[in-house]
């Protein structure tokens, strides 16, 4: 809880680093002389992780999932993003453990965490046979970070109130909506790859709102909830990402069923399919192309699954090859000169078409069976949230909102390569909100919003397994 005379301060903090951050980086474009010494741009990478790890119980992770997001983006200044979100992530598991060892109350933890521990040993264990071991290390350790962050960090400070964090997971839902559609509408891709987009607004944004638009809300709010989510909507159609829109689909079943909110479901798909008719009539040939990119991808008509099928087979036939240990883990049969450096390139790397085939690949069937439990266990705790919403109805609390959003994740995780790239922000924040999720199924449910607000009134967690 922040004291009062600090919570100015923690309002006003936002606004002074990143006014202070962006003249920086204004600076370091426009007066490159300045910042020609290695020393002096070190000093200048300290500073502001320095900012950024003195807010760690306030603003980190926005922080954080910010950097990791300008990385992954088209904006000036991404390549350095690259470089920093490894410092920041690195800050935010260290820091998790200092949190950790001066707690007098300490977090417990559970099985999940567990399998996660036993998932990193054999990341590590993988460099032994690994075509390039020093990738394999420091993926390794990449992977250790998130962890131990996911596992100790965000839940020292949101498991017992998940509330804040939600609140913030809506805002950066809302906000990458609208920038999207700025974006995209002045013809800027600024997620570069279409399936980006498509991961964004289906496997995060979708859920989020959807389950927002869902809350009991009085008659000023409705139209606000509403317009992001036609916008997410209409982005998530334009990426013609087929796993998102299945993952979409998938979390939107389990809001709405599990809500038993048939009503809605009805006139949602009825919806959709008067959207798709007024498609046809108006421009049937364009409709019929996009069809066809969508089923096809451009590839064999008849064959849905023709841009995955040859990535799937040749990992396959490396599994063959190397069926114990794999390849090692984060790298592929043509990274053996891989050097040193904060990035791999994009020829000392290939796209597999599926993350489950790269933890099988890359680390064989010694490793990937801790990998598998992990899974599958999420899976049951997935099963547990829905069926307790089946019960209850009540969509006002923190797990119903995370379990779409992990199960959206580890869906479109089948036909894209990204749940264990610890370098993309959609695998920190999929694998923070997993790591989270048993404790949040042990907080009350939020009383509905207010006469007149959307804000629920804060609940104590007296439940959750996080409190001794």
């Amino acid at each position: 809880m922040i004291e009062s005379s600090n919570s100015k301060s923690v309002r006003i903090f936002p606004f002074i680093a990143a006014g202070s951050i962006l003249f920086l980086l204004l600076l370091s474009v426009k007066r490159p002389y300045l910042f020609g010494e290695r020393n002096v741009l070190g000093l200048l990478v300290l500073v502001i992780a320095g900012l950024i790890a003195s807010q760690y119980a306030t603003h980190f992770w926005t922080l954080m999932i910010g950097v990791f997001f300008w990385a992954g983006s088209a904006f000036p200044l991404a390549s350095g993003m690259n470089l920093f979100r490894w410092v920041v992530l690195g800050l935010g598991a260290f820091l998790a453990i200092a949190y950790y060892a001066r707690m007098s109350n300490r977090i417990h933890f559970n099985y999940l965490h567990l399998l996660g521990l036993f998932t990193v040993i054999a990341a590590f264990a993988s460099a032994l046979v690994s075509v390039n071991p020093v990738m394999t290390v420091l993926k390794s350790l990449s992977l250790a970070a998130l962890f131990v962050y996911a596992s100790i960090g965000a839940r020292v400070l949101w498991s017992r109130d998940p509330e804040p964090f939600v609140r913030k997971l809506v805002l950066m839902a809302e906000g990458l909506v609208y920038l999207s559609a700025v974006c995209y509408a002045a013809s800027f891709e600024v997620w570069g790859n279409t399936n980006s987009l498509g991961l964004i607004m289906g496997c995060l944004c979708w859920p989020v709102l959807l389950w927002r638009s869902l809350l009991p809300v009085n008659r000023h709010g409705s139209p606000r909830r509403f317009v992001p989510l036609v916008l997410c909507g209409a982005l998530l159609v334009l990426s013609l990402s087929r796993a998102s829109i299945l993952a979409a689909f998938l979390t939107s079943m389990f809001l709405l069923v599990g809500a038993r909110r048939y009503r809605t479901l009805l006139m949602g798909m009825s919806l959709l399919a008067a959207v798709l008719l007024n498609m046809f009539l108006v421009a049937p040939q364009r409709f019929e192309s996009a069809s066809e990119t969508l089923l096809y991808k451009k590839g064999e008509r008849g064959n849905l699954l023709d841009s995955r099928q040859k990535p799937w087979e040749r990992s396959l036939r490396t599994f063959h090859e190397h069926p114990w240990l794999g390849l090692g883990f984060g790298v592929a049969d043509n990274s053996a000169d891989w050097r040193l450096t904060y990035e791999t390139p994009g020829h000392q790397t290939r796209e597999r078409g599926s993350s489950y085939l790269t933890m099988l690949e890359t680390t064989g069937v010694v490793c990937t069976f801790f990998f598998a439990l992990l899974i599958l266990t999420l899976i049951r705790e997935i099963w547990r949230v829905f069926a307790w919403l089946r019960r209850t109805g009540k969509l006002n609390h923190p797990a119903v909102v995370a379990a779409p959003i992990v199960l959206g994740g580890l869906v479109n995780a089948f036909f894209e390569d990204w749940l264990l790239a610890v370098g993309y922000y959609m695998c920190v924040i999929v694998w923070v909100l997993a790591f989270s999720l048993r404790d949040w199924m042990a907080c009350p449910v939020w009383p509905d919003a207010q006469r007149g607000t959307e804000r629920p009134a804060r609940a104590i967690v007296t439940g959750s397994l996080a409190t001794p």
